[in-house]
């Protein structure tokens, strides 16, 4: 490893102790993990991501050439109402389109999760080839906030859908 690799893993933060994780604090670190560690981890969500955006790009050429079936929703088939994800395949292909106005129309999540899904694609391609990964450790309060929060996120958004937007499904 030359002097300047030395250098900066030298400088990165260590992994929290089982203490610190005990003590209830969130703690974000650099990793620098060998070939197989990034394979193992990095390697299957990289391909789930970049199957995800393969598709949103080529899901209306397969529709209209009859090569792909749709599945409709087991809730909104008994309810006759959406639920919280219906719209979003809609939504990640017309954002994948450059569509914008109709993607957010279909879910109001939708080119947000799928800019973020592009955004993971990158971060695990330059995490494969570099090495380098982030990690973070939440405390359980921090965790507890986190999911609440994107529940809540999901649920003002279906409400908006349910009650603003009934033209749209």
């Amino acid at each position: 490893m030359s002097e300047i690799g030395v250098a900066q893993a030298a400088e990165l933060p260590l992994p929290p102790s089982p203490a610190q994780v005990g003590e209830g604090r969130s703690r974000v670190w650099l990793e620098r993990s060998d070939v197989s560690s990034r394979l193992r981890r990095e390697g299957p969500l990289l391909v789930l991501a970049l199957a995800v955006i393969g598709t949103s790009l080529i899901l209306t050429a397969l529709k209209s050439r009859n090569l792909w079936f749709g599945v409709p929703c087991l809730f909104k088939t008994i309810t006759g109402a959406p639920c919280l994800a219906c719209g979003l395949t809609r939504s990640f292909v017309l954002t994948a389109h450059g569509h914008l106005a109709g993607a957010f129309e279909m879910h109001l999540l939708g080119p947000v999760l799928f800019m973020m899904t592009v955004g993971a694609a990158v971060y695990l391609s330059v995490a494969l080839v570099t090495g380098y990964r982030v990690r973070v450790s939440l405390a359980p309060l921090t965790r507890r906030l986190a999911a609440w929060s994107v529940l809540s996120v999901f649920l003002a958004c279906w409400f908006v859908k349910l009650v603003f937007m009934r033209g749209t499904w």
